[in-house]
């Protein structure tokens, strides 16, 4: 177990969307923190630090931390939000295809706001870290354009294999942009997700060249949409060595 697994799961059990925590709260889970915690603002970067890496596989950044007051507060970095224990998230890896993951489950939002790419994310990391797999990368796919993060999504290692995951969620009739509420996007969420297959695809593409010792996977909802067009292009994606993982509302592996 790593030095901070438990503080990643602790914030996986929390059904709220703030967690406030003094220094001594995070030291009762993991122990002492190293000065640096209380030196440098670095230290509390959401990164690809071995800290960072574990609030953030649990689906939470920091948001704010005052080091003389010795104070910190999570916030949830995506809309999903856990349940009570005994719940599944919907995750999937090729390597079981009949298993059912373990993770955090969350409620998802009315079905004209689709499923947020955020909330895929946060199911994808939760299943590879039950895996075994050490994540080195999580995008802030939750912010939206311009500001966005870029580069790939999620990026994990195991077993001197590196795994880079481009995620997409599914569409909704909605726009998400608080500007615009109550107005009806005027593509249907079949021919949105459409173009982010395609958007997928070319990721996958892009990488593979930058990074050709990669192994590179698409994580998409289980949705019929996306279930057609990865049918009819599941011959061109296995010779291009993607791997396309399905996740589910319901935790099944398929």
């Amino acid at each position: 177990m790593g030095k901070y697994d438990p503080l990643r799961d602790y914030l996986a059990g929390q059904l709220v969307d703030e967690v406030k925590m003094s220094f001594a709260d995070i030291e009762e889970l993991v122990g002492p923190l190293p000065a640096s915690a209380r030196i440098h603002r670095a230290w509390w970067a959401n990164d690809s630090k071995s800290e960072a890496l574990a609030w953030q596989a649990a689906g939470w950044r920091v948001q704010f931390v005052d080091q003389a007051a010795e104070r910190v507060i999570f916030a949830r970095s995506s809309t999903s939000r856990p349940q009570p224990a005994g719940q599944t998230a919907a995750h999937q890896h090729t390597e079981n295809p009949t298993q059912k993951a373990p993770g955090p489950a969350v409620t998802l939002p009315p079905p004209n706001a689709g499923l947020p790419e955020a909330t895929m994310q946060s199911f994808v990391v939760s299943y590879l870290v039950s895996q075994g797999w050490q994540i080195q990368r999580v995008a802030d796919t939750a912010s939206r354009e311009p500001s966005r993060e870029q580069g790939i999504d999620i990026l994990a290692a195991r077993d001197g294999r590196i795994l880079a995951v481009e995620v997409k969620g599914f569409p909704g009739t909605a726009y998400a942009d608080p500007r615009r509420p109550g107005e009806t996007k005027t593509a249907t969420p079949a021919a949105q997700a459409r173009v982010w297959f395609a958007q997928a695809i070319l990721k996958a593409m892009l990488t593979r060249s930058d990074h050709p010792d990669y192994d590179f996977a698409i994580a998409l909802p289980d949705a019929p949409a996306y279930r057609s067009l990865h049918q009819r292009t599941r011959t061109s994606l296995g010779h291009l060595g993607i791997i396309v993982m399905f996740v589910t509302t319901e935790g099944h592996v398929h």
